[in-house]
């Protein structure tokens, strides 16, 4: 069990680490209030990944876990997240919204824990 637990915790703090520290995490953007039309053709484009499969490439967590780093990111495993480019700067454009690294590496974890 001690084994488990000090795994658990190297690969909360390499996730974190890969999460918070990363350069590219700026580029992390994904649109408010999407429409089923817009959300399907995100889908379809390569430069989009929903937040659940970007979060399990990151760390590797079970579904319920990557639930709750969704929640802690204010949006939902299904958000497709643009990881090619930033789509808007400053606070001017209030349809594009930015994954909350601080809120994400705070609630990693719960969310291990969660997969335990």
């Amino acid at each position: 069990m001690k084994a488990r637990r000090t795994l658990a915790v190297v690969v909360a703090t390499a996730a974190a680490l890969a999460l918070g520290a990363s350069s590219a995490s700026a580029h992390f953007c994904y649109v408010n209030n999407l429409t089923p039309n817009a959300a399907a053709n995100m889908a379809d484009s390569s430069a989009f990944v929903t937040f659940g499969e970007l979060a399990f490439e990151f760390t590797g967590l079970c579904p319920a876990g990557i639930e709750i780093l969704a929640e802690a990111g204010g949006v939902s495993v299904s958000t497709p997240i643009n990881m090619r480019a930033t789509m808007a700067h400053g606070q001017s454009n209030h349809g594009i919204g930015h994954l909350d690294f601080e809120a994400i590496d705070a609630a990693f974890l719960d969310a291990a824990a969660a997969c335990m």
